[in-house]
């Protein structure tokens, strides 16, 4: 079968291919490429309407390119149209960070023949202050998935070493907690800090929260769809002291529909940038605050919970971790709080 191939229809002044016995358009000709012109059955397509064509090839299996010939871009483009229906939207998102500037490097390098030295040599491009071990986690699930899926057999970048993850040490005391909340104007960031702190959750469960989510018979918040859900198979559950209560019961009766801590202009849930930069202001106007984020918070709920007492198993539900091993490896640092840990003996020995 004679393998499609792009073409230019000039009184559209764009590019099209055939496909499945019909006429997809692929992209107006882009200003500055080079006129448009055929040779020897072939056309000079821009590399911007070859990556269209690529992608659109790629999605369908009967024209999947062979392993040998498949490009790192098609790789990404087709683990992301994955990725847009089975995972989150924010976790889409977050492979979609990564890998853009990933395929900026090798988007047309056979994907076959790339090495961990090309990731190495990508890192070390970017201006992160962090978020190398994340970048590999992203590249390599690509990779992994295309192994898999029978695409991309072996995966080339499979010896690629994650980065060791850091540990938080950053907490947030209850004096700087109280500092903060004196600095923020509006009451909707204010809860909004409040919740983080009452309840450990993430910076993202907190914002998408609305009176849906929200048990008040039994005191709880419950989510369907979450971070963790594809392994736990249940619903993330987050359980309300009696200040987050009786504030849930409050916000529910202001704001039954939409998100229950708004964004102060606009009404829509907080975003990652929203929240970022107001802990960047935040820390402007308090400089003692260095490293203090919206993270940070559920870092000292975990923290305190901890040195009170609360056992490592619960503390890791109450996080909605999968099992023990996140808290065990992020707040194994309790073990230099000398006087937690003589208390800890005392109790162990029964004196």
């Amino acid at each position: 079968m004679r393998q499609p191939k792009p073409w230019f229809r000039e009184s559209k002044n764009a590019w099209y291919v055939q496909h499945n016995g019909q006429k997809v358009r692929l992209g107006g000709h882009p200003e500055g490429a080079p006129p448009p012109k055929k040779a020897k059955g072939s056309w000079n397509a821009p590399q911007v309407i070859l990556d269209a064509f690529f992608r659109l090839m790629a999605s369908d299996p009967a024209n999947l390119p062979k392993a040998n010939q498949i490009l790192t871009i098609q790789v990404c483009d087709l683990f992301l149209s994955y990725s847009e229906k089975h995972n989150e939207p924010d976790t889409y998102r977050w492979y979609k960070h990564f890998l853009q500037s990933f395929t900026d490097l090798y988007a047309h390098t056979p994907a076959h023949e790339l090495k961990p030295f090309h990731v190495s040599s990508w890192l070390d491009a970017q201006k992160w202050r962090g978020g190398r071990r994340n970048a590999v986690i992203a590249v390599k699930r690509v990779f992994n998935w295309a192994d898999k899926q029978g695409i991309l057999s072996p995966n080339p970048l499979r010896n690629v070493e994650k980065p060791a993850a850091g540990r938080r040490t950053r907490i947030v005391t209850p004096t700087e907690r109280e500092e903060i909340l004196a600095a923020v104007p509006d009451r909707n960031f204010r809860d909004f800090l409040t919740a983080l702190y009452q309840t450990g959750c993430r910076p993202s469960e907190v914002s998408r929260v609305t009176a849906a989510n929200v048990n008040l018979d039994l005191g709880v918040w419950i989510f369907e769809q979450h971070k963790t859900g594809k392994k736990t198979g249940k619903p993330r559950v987050i359980y309300l002291n009696p200040e987050m209560l009786e504030m849930s019961r409050r916000l529910v009766a202001e704001r039954p529909e939409g998100p229950l801590f708004p964004s102060r202009k606009l009404g829509r849930p907080f975003s990652k940038n929203a929240i970022r930069c107001r802990f960047r202001r935040l820390r402007k106007k308090l400089p003692h605050l260095k490293g203090v984020v919206a993270y940070a918070y559920r870092h000292s709920y975990a923290s305190e919970a901890l040195e009170r007492g609360v056992g490592v198993a619960q503390v890791a539900e109450l996080l909605g971790h999968t099992d023990t091993r996140m808290v065990m490896h992020h707040y194994s640092h309790l073990n230099q709080k000398v006087a937690h840990m003589r208390e800890a003996a005392r109790l162990a020995s029964g004196q």
